[in-house]
């Protein structure tokens, strides 16, 4: 867990664990402070809002471009999908380390589906198709939804469509990595943006290390947040980012239907 809200809290607070500016105070000691004001120009010295601004902008910006979320379900509505994806930016602000580990642990299971499904159709698959890690992200994020006589049925797991591949209820889904990535929303300028605004808070804080300046706890907050969320980004490498429908997977009319699937009664309980 992070001590983000508690460095918040301390600097709008003016508490002087988190004062950024040295001045000598009337007997001679040195006493560290922050100027409100906006009018100094002063390297040394920033005014609060400068801190709090390039904080939450460089947090948002990593967050915000890291954040993979999974493809809306059947029956989730828009206040759902932009619940959860602001609660995956609180956690990824409170508690980085969890977000990690999610990430990694998302990572291994599309490293897993795509070498099972390499492993079990062999050679066919491998010169037509080719499983990825970026194929078994976009199964376990939901994109590859079963239609029975034309109607939505019910989005499949990765292991529900393995099965229903070996079983020769459903065609295996021709879609290269291609297809794929140009389903994603992950844009180059939005990485860039996020790049460059965490490299230009990282050397602002590095500069003022060298020059013996201090820096608040806000910041230093800031940065372990923003580095370990670059992290679970570098494991969300190769997930698509932002995609809004799944692939159609169509039942063959001479098997017999499924009786249960994973996802087919999930209630969405943000209506």
């Amino acid at each position: 867990m992070t001590l983000l809200p508690l460095a918040i809290l301390l600097t709008l607070l003016h508490f002087p664990l988190v004062f950024s500016s040295p001045l000598s105070s009337l007997n001679g000691t040195s006493a560290i402070t922050l100027d409100i004001a906006d009018s100094s120009s002063s390297n040394s010295t920033r005014s609060l809002w400068k801190i709090i601004w390039s904080c939450v902008a460089t947090l948002f910006a990593c967050t915000w471009t890291a954040i993979h979320p999974n493809i809306p379900g059947m029956r989730e509505r828009k206040f759902a999908v932009m619940s959860r994806r602001l609660g995956i930016m609180m956690m990824a602000l409170i508690a980085p380390e969890l977000m990690i580990t999610w990430a990694a642990s998302q990572f291994l299971s599309a490293y897993k589906t795509a070498k099972a499904f390499n492993d079990a159709f062999g050679p066919p698959l491998h010169q037509a198709l080719g499983w990825t890690v970026t194929h078994g992200f976009f199964a376990w994020m939901g994109g590859f939804k079963l239609y029975v006589n034309d109607e939505p049925r019910s989005t499949l797991t990765p292991d529900e469509l393995l099965g229903f591949v070996r079983e020769g209820s459903v065609e295996l889904p021709v879609i290269v990595k291609a297809d794929i990535e140009d389903r994603s929303k992950g844009d180059a300028l939005s990485k860039g943006i996020a790049i460059f605004q965490l490299v230009w808070f990282a050397v602002q804080l590095a500069v003022r290390y060298f020059q013996n300046l201090p820096m608040s706890l806000l910041e230093l907050d800031t940065l372990a947040v923003a580095v370990l969320t670059s992290i679970a980004y570098g494991f969300w490498l190769k997930k698509p980012k932002d995609v809004g429908l799944p692939h159609a997977v169509d039942w063959k009319a001479t098997a017999s239907p499924p009786s249960e699937l994973t996802y087919e009664y999930v209630i969405n309980i943000f209506g």
